[in-house]
C-alpha cells in the first residue's frame, strides 16, 4: 500500500470543522461546556481555521482522572477546543490513512463494526468449526495494560509507513507528545489503538495462517483445530509482541470449545456475563436478607443496580441494532 499525501489540508477546510463541531456537541455528556461552546461557535471555528491553516495550533491542558470499574483505568478530558481538533485529526487525517490498511477481523472503532460485529464473528465462526470439527480450540489473547503500554516511537514509525504528508505527521506527533501515554479519552487514540497491532493482525492471517480469527482493540482470539498449533501460535505472538514493546497477561490461555468463554462480555451461549454475575450476587443478597443476616436498604440497592443494569444492557443492545 502506498504511503498517502494531501491530508492535512481536509482538517481546515470550514465544511469538516462545522461537521466535527456538531459532532462533538452531540457527544459531550456535559450541556454546561456544550452551551458555552456553541454560544461562541463561530469565533471557535474561526480560531481552529487560523490555528490549523497557518500550522500554529498546540495541545492545550487537559484534566486526568481515574475509573475503576471494572479495573484501574487512566483517563484524559481534553478542553472543547482541543476535542475539536482532535477529531478533526482522526476524521480525516488517521481514518484516511489508515483504515483501507485494516483487516475485517479488526473490529473496533470502525464504522458499521464495533462489539455486536466482532460477536457476530465470534458466533458465526464457532458455529463453522463445530459444524466442521466438532471439538476445536480458541486461543483468548489479552494485552496487559495496553493503551499504557504502546511505545510512542514505534507507533510514530509506523505512522510514517502509511503517511507521506509531513504536515500531517507533524500535527499526529504534537497530540502524541501532549501525553506520557497513548491517552483514554482522546478521539485519535481509539484508531491509533486499533492500527497499532495491525501488523500483528496481518501476521496472524497470513504468516500463521490463521482462518478465523476475531479482534476488538486489544482482545483478540485464534480459532484451531489443533491445540498443538494453538500452543506454537502463542508463542510466536508473544515473540512478535516483544518487538512491539507489549506483552500478553495473564488472563492469556487456550480453551477447548466446551469451556465457558468470555468474550466481549458474553458467554460461549451468548448471554451477558456481567447480568449474569450481578443475577447470581443479587439472589445471594435476597438470602441474606431473608435469614436476617442484612438489612432490607442493603437487599434494596443491590436490586436497584441490578435493574439499572439490566435496562442499561437492553439500551445499549437496541442502539447496537440501529
Amino acid at each position: 500500500m502506498k504511503r498517502v499525501n494531501n491530508l492535512y489540508q481536509n482538517i481546515y477546510k470550514f465544511e469538516n470543522i462545522e461537521r466535527c463541531f456538531d459532532e462533538i456537541c452531540r457527544n459531550t455528556k456535559n450541556k454546561n461546556r456544550v452551551q458555552q461552546f456553541k454560544n461562541f461557535k463561530a469565533i471557535y471555528i474561526s480560531r481552529v481555521y487560523h490555528d490549523l491553516k497557518n500550522k500554529t495550533y498546540e495541545v492545550g491542558k487537559f484534566h486526568v482522572f481515574y475509573i475503576y470499574d471494572p479495573k484501574k483505568r487512566r483517563i484524559v478530558s481534553q478542553s472543547m477546543y482541543d476535542k475539536l481538533v482532535n477529531h478533526l485529526v482522526s476524521r480525516y487525517i488517521l481514518y484516511d490513512a489508515l483504515i483501507p490498511c485494516l483487516i475485517d477481523a479488526n473490529c473496533a472503532s470502525r464504522t458499521n463494526k464495533g462489539t455486536s460485529y466482532a460477536l457476530k464473528l465470534y458466533y458465526q465462526y464457532r458455529n463453522m468449526m463445530e459444524r466442521k470439527y466438532g471439538t476445536y480450540y480458541l486461543l483468548k489473547c489479552d494485552i496487559h495494560s495496553y493503551f499504557a503500554s504502546i511505545d510512542i516511537r514505534v507507533l510514530k514509525n509506523k505512522l510514517k509507513r502509511k503517511i507521506k504528508d509531513k504536515d500531517a505527521l507533524m500535527i499526529i506527533d504534537k497530540i502524541l507528545d501532549s501525553d506520557t501515554t497513548l491517552s483514554i479519552g482522546f478521539m485519535s487514540s481509539q484508531i491509533l489503538g486499533i492500527f497499532y497491532l495491525n501488523d500483528l493482525d496481518h501476521y496472524i492471517k497470513e504468516e500463521l495462517k490463521i482462518k478465523y480469527y476475531v479482534r476488538y482493540q486489544d482482545d483478540f482470539i485464534l480459532f484451531h483445530q489443533d491445540k498443538q498449533y494453538l500452543k506454537y501460535c502463542l508463542d510466536k505472538i508473544k515473540e512478535f509482541l516483544r518487538k512491539e514493546r507489549l506483552e500478553l497477561n495473564n488472563k492469556t490461555r487456550i480453551y477447548k470449545n466446551t469451556n465457558n468463554i468470555i468474550f466481549l462480555g458474553r458467554d460461549k451461549d451468548n448471554r451477558n456475563s456481567k447480568y449474569r454475575d450481578k443475577r447470581r450476587k443479587l439472589k445471594y443478597k435476597k438470602y441474606l436478607y431473608e435469614i436476617g443476616k442484612i438489612k432490607l436498604n442493603s437487599y434494596l440497592a443491590s436490586y436497584i443496580n441490578y435493574k439499572n443494569l439490566n435496562k442499561g444492557m437492553i439500551r445499549n443492545e437496541e442502539k447496537e441494532k440501529l
